[in-house]
């Protein structure tokens, strides 16, 4: 738990990324957060906007949930404010979008100058886009035992009553 202490102390002076989440459940070491209840963007729950939230309240797309490891006594149902370096999301986010659309491009080229056939070119498109996602979820893996990519608890915003 030092190194979590710690760690949170370094992040607190960085530019840090806020969510509001809810706690869902409570582990030994830490909890199971749910981000705040965004269901497209402000015009979509108005009902004015491009429709994200009717697919997602049609498909019922599951809610993501995040492991905060914390020493601090939480319960289910509190709800907490929790932050993220932007360097760390930044590079989150360029893994997941960046590096599979550069493996679909040169997966498409590389057969493309090899072969020259539409088909094939297309094969060797998924083929980079398959390899590439698949190094991205090894990395990712490897990285979630860093801890590297943890969110940091800012502030308990709503503690639930406890029955004594």
């Amino acid at each position: 738990m030092a190194d979590i202490d710690r760690r949170s102390e370094s992040l607190a002076r960085e530019d840090l990324v806020l969510e509001p989440a809810k706690v869902v459940a409570v582990e030994a070491g830490g909890v199971w957060l749910e981000a705040g209840a965004s269901s497209g963007c402000a015009n979509c729950r108005d009902g004015q906007g491009c429709g994200v939230s009717i697919f997602q309240r049609l498909f019922r797309l599951p809610r993501h949930q995040v492991y905060l490891p914390t020493a601090e006594p939480l319960a289910v149902g509190d709800h907490v404010t929790v932050g993220m370096s932007q360097r760390a999301l930044l590079h989150a986010s360029l893994w997941l979008y960046l590096a599979p659309l550069l493996g679909l491009l040169a997966g498409a080229l590389s057969l493309d100058v090899l072969v020259g056939n539409e088909a094939i070119t297309v094969l060797g498109a998924l083929a980079g886009l398959v390899a590439t996602l698949w190094f991205v979820r090894t990395r990712q893996r490897r990285q979630a035992a860093s801890g590297q990519f943890f969110p940091v608890l800012q502030e308990v915003t709503l503690r639930q009553a406890r029955e004594n």
